[in-house]
């Protein structure tokens, strides 16, 4: 068997916002972060304590050293990252504009030719990333890394082969028009088929496949053994080949922005999975890690629940209906 060991594939950009809120057209001040989807899923698995590395590219920049100072302070590997001479490091800037149905976020991307989108199978395949990956009890990726660029699409067409014979794959799916804008989105299945796990927002599979039937998806993709499916703000459900199912509704959270709470949610579920709960237990923690992100302004949980915690979250029974999550309330920290 694997040693278990977590490990994710993909870009982390620098992001900036403006501060109070303000359109960019009038934005004079302006906070910065650090972002990305498997990043933030790496990031957290490694602050729950899960040994975790990540696999990527940054550019021999500022913006990178300002990356790779947060993995270190999560705890995640990062021997897998390559630095690139001439390419950056991607950037994005998050408009958040509240609204009365609360805060609508847009997302501004400055990732074009970033170093990250030279990741390769050259990389996958050579020292230390190809250790890391052969020796993974499970790894994690998103259908953005397959966006990034030819070579990163033939790298994530070719993960079965790269990574060890028990590895679990999983997906998040991730899918968004204005990456693939105009281009053939056959990448993204390519990467589908390969996952043991796929994590999609309904509307995302919608958006992709025409559907949410899960029936169909592993009739689509054989290899496929669960489909998780999000739905908003109310609820998850986790589908099994075999037939079984369970659904787990969204906590109540004061919402202060939303951008990175999928990537919370996979990362609570996939630490779940890691510490041998059962599927509806790792929905909880799916949900909780999400609460905890959508609570700040960050693409991160502002806090992850301690081992004590974990168990609070994973046997919630009739409670779990009444908690609300909001800055100034962890319920499972009172429980």
């Amino acid at each position: 068997m694997p040693s278990p060991l977590l490990v994710t594939l993909g870009e982390a950009m620098v992001v900036f916002y403006p501060e109070a809120h303000r359109p960019l057209a009038e934005a004079t001040a302006f906070g910065s972060d650090v972002g990305g989807a498997e990043f933030n899923v790496a990031t957290s698995l490694a602050r729950l304590g899960l040994p975790t590395a990540w696999v990527s590219r940054l550019g021999a920049d500022g913006f990178g050293e300002r990356i790779l100072h947060v993995a270190a302070d999560a705890g995640l590997d990062t021997q897998a990252v390559e630095l690139d001479e001439q390419r950056p490091t991607g950037l994005y800037v998050k408009e958040s504009t509240p609204g009365p149905g609360g805060v609508a976020t847009r997302m501004h991307y400055y990732r074009r030719d970033s170093a990250a989108s030279a990741l390769g199978l050259e990389q996958l395949h050579a020292a230390p990333a190809a250790d890391l990956l052969r020796r993974a009890s499970h790894l994690h990726t998103s259908g953005i890394t397959a966006a990034l660029s030819p070579s990163a699409a033939e790298a994530t067409a070719g993960l079965r082969e790269a990574v060890g014979p028990e590895t679990l794959i999983s997906v998040d799916l991730n899918f968004r028009p204005r990456l693939w804008h105009d281009r053939d989105t056959a990448p993204l299945d390519a990467l589908v088929a390969q996952a043991d796990l796929l994590f999609s927002g309904h509307d995302e599979a919608r958006a992709h496949f025409g559907h949410t039937d899960p029936a169909r998806l592993f009739a689509a993709f054989p290899h496929l053994d669960a489909v998780v499916l999000k739905e908003d703000a109310h609820r998850a459900s986790v589908h099994r080949r075999e037939g079984s199912e369970k659904h787990v509704p969204c906590l109540t959270v004061e919402v202060v922005e939303p951008v990175g709470a999928g990537d919370a949610f996979a990362a609570g579920f996939l630490a779940g999975l890691a510490e041998g709960r059962d599927d509806a237990a790792s929905l909880r923690l799916g949900h909780a890690l999400a609460a905890l992100t959508l609570i700040g302004h960050g693409d991160r949980p502002l806090s992850v629940p301690t081992a004590a915690e974990r168990e609070t979250i994973a046997g919630a029974g009739d409670e779990w209906s009444g908690w609300r999550v909001h800055p100034g309330e962890i319920p499972w920290r009172s429980a």
